[in-house]
């Protein structure tokens, strides 16, 4: 599902990407560090299904990827709900 996140405007990565369970799957030192620049605005990632068709966005606040080890709460602050409202 397409999902709205927050990236890092030193890295350009996700923000999650610079938790500590994430940042061992990336070499990037920015991310490895643990201390994001978070852009405030969100940004619409678009995910596709094996058809190649767009999936729906997911709601903020949602947990994504429920049961696994890769689960993740999603942004819910006023601009992602905002972007969410726009979005659909």
């Amino acid at each position: 599902m397409s999902v709205l996140v927050h990236r890092c405007r030193t890295c350009g990565h996700d923000v999650v990407w610079h938790e500590p369970r994430e940042a061992g799957y990336t070499r990037c030192g920015c991310c490895r560090a643990g201390r994001p620049d978070r852009d405030p605005e969100p940004t619409l990632r678009e995910t596709r299904t094996w058809r190649s068709e767009p999936e729906p966005l997911w709601e903020p606040g949602a947990l994504r990827n429920a049961g696994t080890m890769h689960a993740i709460r999603l942004c819910d602050c006023d601009r992602c709900r905002q972007a969410s409202r726009t979005a659909r």
